[in-house]
């Protein structure tokens, strides 16, 4: 008896079973995709939310080992709480005020400088013969000056709009934070105290993997801040730069956000440089910043974060890229370490048998 192709055999109707496979695959596509659009838009209607949430667990899960510090020398956990966060808010405030203590402190010669450059670059338009088309577009800008004083109400509106949901964004972030941070352990503990003995042994492996991709992703973190606002800041204090212990710091909380750090923090070096050595030392502090960040962000970024998150550095490096395309900053810094979340997940469930019915 000869043995039949697989892939020839047919179904009771005469269908070839491939053809049964392929809808199969097709609709659960279908049906997997329009699942992710419907989550994408509802969490997108809920955004204002969902975003402080995530950044509060993310940093609940960073912190707690300080409170748990503080716990252990007899500090009540709610005051340790209180402490860890307002060790953030010292941070943060005492980063921004060193770029606007230098930026102000540096006024008087940003201005100069800024005058001789616009001198430099007449010069160069007019050595260059451009004399005529930067006057052509000065006069067109000029035209559009009606449409400009027209827009300034609804920039000025939107620009309000947007500070107020900052501001909000914060404060329930801060309030989120601090109950994570005081009662976050304890909620765990319940949820796997009413689950059954094996789920709550999946629960809590999922739980830890979960913190420990969250905190290798700091620690891969760190050492590329390090790296880069070290860099920087021996380049700037080499270079006679001003306050060049400042433009280290700024760009090393700045490497914390991925790609839009590296610019905040090199804007920052870049004004400093041109407040003392004008245009040629800013070019040359410009030049640092970029070798710095492109090198930092393209190469050794991906690799170093997807040897902590044990991924692929092209994963690192994509999922970056589209959360960042998807949710904006928020989702640039917290996309690689979800990604290693769900691998997790996805494991815990496959050996739990989840998805044995499918195969049925």
């Amino acid at each position: 008896m000869t043995k039949r192709d697989p892939k020839l055999l047919t179904s009771a109707h005469g269908v070839p079973q491939w053809i049964y496979r392929v809808s199969t695959i097709s609709w659960a596509f279908v049906g997997a995709v329009a699942a992710a659009a419907i989550v994408v838009l509802g969490l997108s209607a809920v955004r204002e939310v969902i975003i402080p949430l995530a950044l509060a667990a993310f940093l609940a899960v960073v912190f707690s080992p300080g409170v748990d510090w503080l716990q252990e020398r007899r500090v009540p956990r709610p005051a340790g709480a209180v402490l860890v966060i307002l060790l953030i808010v010292a941070i943060a405030t005492a980063t921004i005020g060193a770029v606007v203590v230098g930026i102000v402190d540096q006024a008087d010669e940003l201005r100069d400088q800024f005058d001789a450059v616009v001198v430099e670059v007449e010069e160069l338009f007019e050595n260059a013969n451009l004399s005529e088309f930067v006057d052509s577009v000065l006069s067109g800008s000029g035209e559009s000056g009606g449409v400009l004083r027209d827009g300034v109400g609804s920039a000025v509106g939107s620009a309000v709009g947007t500070a107020t949901g900052f501001l909000s964004g914060i404060v329930l972030g801060s309030v989120l934070l601090y109950y994570l941070l005081k009662d976050g352990t304890a909620i765990a503990a319940r949820a796997s105290a009413r689950a059954s003995d094996q789920a709550a042994g999946q629960v809590s492996r999922i739980l830890a993997d979960a913190a420990e991709s969250v905190r290798a992703y700091v620690k891969g973190r760190t050492i590329l801040a390090l790296v880069q606002g070290t860099v920087i800041g021996i380049v700037a204090a080499i270079a006679g730069v001003p306050l060049a212990m400042a433009i280290a710091v700024v760009n090393f909380f700045g490497a914390y956000i991925p790609y839009l750090g590296g610019f905040i923090g090199g804007s920052f070096a870049v004004l400093m440089a041109l407040s003392e050595g004008g245009l040629a030392l800013a070019v040359v502090m410009l030049v640092v910043v970029l070798a710095v960040s492109v090198g930092l962000e393209s190469l050794l970024e991906p690799m170093l974060l997807g040897d902590k998150l044990q991924l692929h550095p092209i994963v690192v490096l994509l999922t970056t890229v589209l959360g960042g395309l998807l949710v904006g900053v928020v989702g640039m810094f917290l996309a690689a370490p979800s990604v290693a979340i769900g691998r997790t997940l996805w494991r815990e469930l496959q050996a739990s048998g989840f998805f044995d019915g499918a195969e049925s």
